[in-house]
């Protein structure tokens, strides 16, 4: 499960290309998604999950396939 985990985290990482986690936190909230800073952070990280309306939008925001 952790291996899984690791591997969202990289392809967000990879995903941000330069753009900042604020500006993507900004773009989630644009498409409805109520995230915060530390959660999104969290959820990154594997300690917490993503729900799948903010996997979508995140996929959508950077270009990558996350579900």
């Amino acid at each position: 499960m952790a291996k899984m985990k690791s591997s969202l985290k990289e392809k967000i990482e990879r995903g941000l290309a330069g753009r900042t986690q604020t500006y993507i936190i900004q773009q989630m909230k644009e498409k409805g998604v109520k995230i915060s800073d530390s959660q999104f952070s969290r959820k990154k990280m594997g300690y917490d999950t993503f729900k799948e309306s903010e996997l979508e939008a995140l996929s959508e925001i950077l270009n990558i396939e996350l579900i």
